[in-house]
């Protein structure tokens, strides 16, 4: 750090801030010199210019620093403002343990201080990323953003229909509304910045000023850290790592298909109709609401009965909460009222509002805030895990009304922001005193809620092909990736459908599109559905089969990938800013991504449509549904004859409705679970019944060999295959002694041959271990190993 007469700087890192003393201006550079943030000196009446304050509706902006003051390696500055009654900021420059930069800003006298905020050149081609899980956009470049927990977003014609069944201050009006903001972005420039405040915020993408981005928080005080690049995936690295990633995969289950009966048939009904279609699934989902009102009361021996049904079918089974208890369960609602531990009005009495669900709720929530309330929630949850379940929906935390008193302290407009953090860690301490895995799945969330929530699901999608409906989907578990969180997933098929119903089509999509996300998990109801289609449907049934059956053998991939995430905080949906960060059409993609290291898929999003346009980056593709066969028989898939597809280009390709586009990576080795096994969960034990752990000595591969690559085995394990002229070899890094089961095309080396030997270690596989087919340039191979060098050469080699 250093101070002069005209300028004083701060180093973090590969980042260095440069504060020009008079007049006051502030630029972040990376390593080579080159700016990353330049502070905008715009003068307006809005947060689009220097640092500065708003004061009784004007906009106060700072013009020279007054005194630098050094304190360790931080910088502590008075910078002088605008201000006709003589504010100032004390502006303090942090380097961070993460390479990271925090700048914060606080006003001298906060009366009459309504936000705080600054602008920043914008690049001409900058793409904005990330902000939680939003609907909108992915790229937010142009739009205002607002940061707060709520309710949403809904279409614009169920607006004023669901204002009204909402608590005021859980419901924003706005397009880009949402269950689990981050007042954060991650910049294809390359660099990243968070907000530090829990109040509201607001982003101005260029939509206030031309080439300029400003944030402003209702707060007299402004956080921002910066994080450094230089490229986008690095960004998000270092942001997950320092607000902290999820717990790593509580269980094998939440990678396998989640399934909710249909409300008009038995949970028994639907165990049997998927084990009759041989449609794997891992986990089912019950919905006896233990909160609000406490509907398991005096039913603990048919709650119990219904999750061993569950555990005998060989799934692990969920129910429902949520952080609010009603008025009337009265034994529950006392006892926490004359704890202490229910939020409050101003005047110290429990605060009692009226929501609207299956009905009418009135209802105090818990403040988690206070000392004693995660222990009384936790007896709570205590009742369901005694129950037998597994896990449970943990549903709501927006409501935090903006008049309230928490335990805390904490103003109301912070709290309301910070009570899915304290709501979900309540939960998440539980869950780390239990015995067994919990499968705890969240919709709320707010800066740091990642790392105490296992699981994500996207709320209460509209059944509807657009806004709100599946295509939103997707842009909401790309924009959670991009904010840290990969187990994510939607409500297969939609929840809310007021104005809209689910049709058939938009089901089997859905579910499509549920495979390729971080946690696939159906819902059968919904508010204002009348009679929906249901996975069970005759005509759905086979596609969610196929899916099924695809992601459940993908278990292997699916594992390796989420431990990546643990190690990188690289998510499962990958938005391809992530990947391919100099390919401009790529990083602007909203509609398709890749799926682990070696899956791009591209959703079919219009009803109809029988065809799909595809952008693919660079490198070679392999089409899947071209170049590998689902056989209905088993459900088990094979290599044939690959098509591939050169990167760097747009094509068409055919989106049968059965089909979900799709496309490989060339080189790829993509592991398989075997056909036959039916779950992935540790329940069950039924005749026949397969276990993914019955299975562990087993593996299928479906090799795509193509210059040089590694490919995941599994946690831990990998693969190395290499193509060389007139010969390929794989090199196989495992845990344990398996048998292989190998389909390889040859079709997709660069220069395909015939081959006429194959060899483990060097010694020959016999001539019934191994086959080959011209017509389909397929070879196939059967053998056993932990580790190992397979050699496949061409005659005369």
């Amino acid at each position: 750090m250093t101070a002069t007469a005209q300028a004083a700087t701060v180093s973090s890192g590969a980042l260095r801030v440069t504060v020009d003393r008079g007049p006051w201006h502030l630029v972040v550079r990376d390593g080579r010199g080159r700016p990353v943030l330049t502070e905008a000196t715009r003068a307006g009446n809005d947060a689009g210019g220097r640092l500065g304050f708003n004061a009784d509706g004007v906009w106060r902006h700072a013009t020279r620093v007054t005194a630098v003051t050094r304190r360790g390696t931080a910088l502590a500055a008075t910078v002088a403002t605008d201000d006709p009654a003589g504010r100032r900021l004390a502006v303090r420059i942090v380097p961070g343990a993460d390479r990271s930069l925090r700048i914060t800003s606080t006003v001298s006298s906060p009366a009459g201080v309504t936000a705080s905020g600054a602008g920043f050149a914008m690049r001409e081609d900058e793409g904005f990323l990330g902000f939680g899980e939003r609907s909108n956009a992915v790229d937010q470049r142009g739009n205002d953003v607002e940061s707060y927990v709520a309710e949403g977003p809904y279409t614009e014609k169920d607006n004023v229909a669901v204002a009204g069944l909402l608590p005021k201050d859980g419901y924003h009006p706005r397009l880009d509304a949402t269950y689990f903001p981050m007042p954060w972005f991650v910049s294809t420039a390359g660099y990243g910045v968070l907000v530090r405040n829990d109040e509201t915020s607001m982003h101005h993408l260029g939509s206030q000023a031309k080439n300029i981005w400003s944030v402003e928080t209702a707060s007299s005080t402004l956080g921002l850290q910066v994080f450094p690049g230089p490229r986008p995936v690095d960004v998000v690295r270092r942001l997950s790592a320092t607000l902290g990633r999820q717990p790593a995969l509580v269980s094998p289950a939440v990678l396998g298909p989640w399934f909710q009966p249909d409300p008009d048939e038995t949970d028994a009904s639907a165990i049997a109709q998927l084990q009759a279609a041989d449609a794997p699934a891992s986990v089912g989902q019950t919905y006896t609401h233990y909160l609000p009102c406490g509907r398991n009361v005096g039913r603990a021996d048919s709650e119990r009965a219904l999750s061993a049904a569950y555990h005998d079918a060989g799934y692990a089974a969920t129910t429902y909460f949520n952080p609010m208890i009603c008025r009337e369960y009265d034994t529950a609602w006392s006892a926490a009222a004359a704890a202490g531990v229910l939020t409050k009005h101003l005047d110290g009495t429990p605060y009692v509002y009226d929501y609207m669900g299956a009905r009418r709720y009135t209802v105090s929530q818990v403040d988690f805030s206070h000392p004693q309330a995660p222990a009384f929630y936790g007896d709570l949850l205590q009742q369901a895990v005694d129950n037998g379940f597994d896990g449970w929906m943990e549903d709501f935390g927006e409501y935090t009304p903006l008049d309230s008193l928490s335990a805390d302290g904490l103003p109301a407009a912070a709290e309301h922001n910070r009570y899915p953090l304290l709501y979900h860690g309540a939960a998440w301490a539980f869950q780390q005193r239990t015995k067994r895995p919990l499968l705890r799945f969240v919709r709320s969330g707010w800066t740091g809620a990642a790392r105490t929530a296992p699981i994500v699901w996207g709320g209460d999608p509209t059944t509807d092909w657009g806004f709100d409906g599946l295509t939103s989907a997707v842009r909401n578990g790309l924009t959670m990736g991009l904010s840290g969180v990969s187990l994510w997933g939607s409500d297969v098929g939609g929840y809310f459908g007021l104005s809209l119903q689910l049709g058939s089509e938009l089901l089997q999509r859905w579910i499509q599109v549920g495979f390729a996300s971080g946690v696939m998990r159906t819902e059968s109801t919904g508010t204002g559905v009348v009679k929906r289609p249901q996975i069970f449907s005759p005509d759905v049934l086979p596609n969610w089969r196929r899916y099924a059956k695809l992601r459940t053998q993908l278990f292997p991939y699916l594992a390796a990938a989420q431990e990546q995430y643990d190690r990188t905080g690289l998510p499962l949906m990958r938005q391809l800013a992530l990947l391919y960060p100099d390919d401009a059409i790529a990083r602007n993609l909203d509609d398709e991504y890749a799926f682990g290291p070696d899956l791009l898929v591209a959703p079919v999003l219009q009803d109809g449509a029988r065809t799909r346009d595809v952008y693919l980056p660079a490198g070679t593709w392999v089409n899947a549904w071209r170049s590998i066969e689902y056989r209905p028989a088993d459900g088990s898939f094979h290599v044939g004859r690959a098509r591939v597809e050169r990167g760097e280009r747009a094509l068409t390709v055919a989106a049968p409705l059965e089909e979900l586009p799709m496309f490989i990576r060339a080189g790829a080795v993509l592991p398989l679970l075997p056909a036959d096994v039916d779950t992935l969960s540790g329940y069950g034990s039924a005749p026949g019944l397969v276990h993914a752990t019955d299975r562990e000595d087993r593996r299928t591969l479906l090799a795509f060999p193509h210059g040089r690559s590694r490919s995941a085995l599994g946690p831990g394990e990998w693969v190395d295959s290499a193509a060389g002229r007139g010969r390929w070899t794989l090199s196989l890094h495992g845990r344990r002694s398996r048998t292989y089961e190998l389909e390889a095309s040859l079709a997709t080396l660069a220069a395909p041959f015939r081959p006429c030997s194959v060899t483990l270690g060097g010694r020959r596989l016999a001539t019934d271990a191994w086959s080959w087919s011209p017509s389909s340039r397929r070879l196939t191979a059967r053998f056993t190993t932990r580790s190992g060098r397979l050699a496949v050469r061409a005659c005369g080699r």
